[in-house]
């Protein structure tokens, strides 16, 4: 259980500053084109740590291919939609919406399972909604008679990411029984990649996208391989092995403090967030917990 926690508050880091730095990385790459870039870094220093950690390559034995690609193609739809939304949102709106993870991850067990989502998770769904709307609200543009609702349509994006990461970590977790969390990353990794780069080399064909017109500066390369070894190797690695551990449902909870760190990165890069993305965060994370506090309780009288 230690394990899983310290995991999981490293991943809450990592992953609490994706949203304000890959906002940042887009005012200079364009948003397929840095995910292909992303994935190409990642996954080959997570083909090197399994060929150093596991002395084999990811090959070695039976290896259940069709569902690999499922997977990856899941991870790559994923974090493509997720940095659209990013590049036509606001990054910690994008990170209030991620907070509804734990709903979301109940409503996908519910499918995989047959199980029924416990009262606590529907009683706080239509809360963490309302939340998201606050946060997505501009007071000061509504008294001015201007249009209130601050959307600006990558929301809806980051609504299917958050039922796809909790159908990706619940998939990766029934898939694949005896083989470790590293090679489990690794392969899907290793099968995202070449999806997310064919739809890239597509959309540069096209002249829809553009690789950056000049070579990163210090702090450009700084944020790209933050994002890559920190939010996607790091922050993912330790989300599988967490998982494994404890499962998605518990441990989708520590995804209520990614917003606070978004908050806190995205004031460091100087986006200030308004006072009612503030208020919709709060609201998202009580409903949400909430939900888990009333869980616990109920598990551990049963």
């Amino acid at each position: 259980m230690l394990i899983a926690n310290l995991g999981l508050f490293l991943t809450v880091i990592a992953w609490g500053s994706t949203a304000p730095v890959i906002k940042e990385l887009l005012k200079e790459w364009d948003p397929i084109t840095l995910v292909a870039a992303r994935f190409m870094v990642t996954t080959i220093i997570f083909i090197i740590w399994l060929r150093i950690a596991e002395s084999g390559f990811l090959g070695r034995g039976m290896i259940p291919w069709r569902r690999v690609l499922i997977l990856g193609g899941i991870l790559a739809a994923f974090s493509i939609l997720m940095t659209v939304a990013i590049r036509f949102s606001n990054p910690i709106t994008i990170a209030v919406i991620g907070a509804a993870g734990p709903v979301s991850a109940s409503l996908v067990d519910r499918v995989l399972t047959g199980r029924n989502p416990p009262r606590a998770i529907l009683l706080a769904l239509p809360v963490a909604v309302f939340g998201g709307l606050i946060a997505g609200l501009d007071l000061q543009a509504l008294f001015s008679g201007d249009n209130p609702f601050h959307y600006e349509g990558g929301e809806i994006l980051m609504v299917l990411c958050v039922i796809l990461w909790p159908l990706y970590s619940a998939l990766m977790q029934r898939w694949f029984d005896g083989m470790s969390q590293l090679r489990r990353t690794a392969l899907s990794f290793t099968a995202a990649t070449p999806m997310i780069m064919g739809v890239a080399a597509v959309l540069i064909a096209v002249g829809w996208e553009t690789l950056p017109a000049s070579v990163p500066d210090a702090r450009g390369w700084t944020l790209f391989l933050w994002t890559s070894l920190a939010t996607s190797i790091l922050g993912t690695f330790l989300w599988n092995v967490s998982v494994g551990r404890i499962g998605v449902v518990i441990a989708t909870m520590f995804l209520n403090l990614i917003p606070a760190v978004a908050i806190v990165v995205a004031m460091m890069l100087g986006i200030e967030p308004r006072l009612e993305q503030l208020a919709g965060c709060a609201l998202v994370v009580l409903a949400v917990a909430q939900a888990q506090v009333r869980l616990y309780f109920s598990k551990k009288g049963n």
